[in-house]
């Protein structure tokens, strides 16, 4: 069963009856209140990027089931270049949280830069927005020992220091030295920033340079 609480829908377990939020994954109430789920890595992006990465994917689709067309290609775009301005409560962030700080980095400010090399807790990150500007990653730069450093060329994800050329979907290199080696992805939320401050109110905003 499911629910909604403050605009974020709230789960249900059959056999506590546990009220879990679908956002973090935790119990908010109930006789687990302050459990949490394992977060697995997953990615919100379109079904063509999808399908050009995993062309026998299935999808299964209950027609009985009611649901609205809210978030597609066409209207995370549009979110994604709604300008500038100070932030919204229906602005699109996607969140990142360390052992102990929490970062969302404005997806409408990801919209004009693509990539930002960042740091997490000290940690060298990439922020990665795809040119559907709806797809967004972030990967661990370190890789072998040395921190790589993340660009655009041609519209291509590449490293400055080695000039391989990466797949930002799954974080694999497909051209250059580095070619077959793969970064470590981080766990990321994609989210309206409304839910996510009121989950970690303490978030770092990255929207400007």
């Amino acid at each position: 069963m499911v629910g909604v609480d403050q605009g974020t829908l709230i789960m249900y377990d059959d056999q506590t009856r546990s009220r879990w939020s679908q956002l973090v994954g935790k119990a908010t109430e109930g006789p687990l209140a302050g459990s949490r789920l394992k977060k697995l890595p997953s990615v919100i992006t379109t079904w063509g990027k999808w399908r050009s990465q995993h062309p026998d994917t299935t999808v299964y689709v209950k027609p009985s089931t009611p649901y609205r067309v809210r978030f597609t290609g066409e209207s995370f775009s549009e979110i994604a270049q709604g300008g500038d301005g100070p932030v919204e409560n229906k602005d699109l962030v996607v969140g990142l949280e360390g052992h102990v700080e929490a970062r969302a980095y404005l997806v409408r400010y990801l919209a004009g830069k693509r990539l930002i090399n960042d740091l997490l807790e000290g940690a060298p990150i990439v922020v990665y927005l795809h040119d559907d500007l709806a797809t967004a990653r972030i990967f661990d730069r370190a890789l072998d020992g040395r921190t790589l450093t993340f660009r655009l060329d041609q519209g291509r994800l590449t490293d400055q220091e080695t000039g391989s050329v990466w797949d930002g979907l799954g974080g694999k290199a497909v051209e250059g030295p580095l070619r077959g080696r793969e970064l470590r992805p981080h766990i990321s939320t994609h989210s309206l920033w409304f839910a996510w401050k009121k989950y970690r109110p303490d978030t770092v905003l990255i929207d400007s340079d």
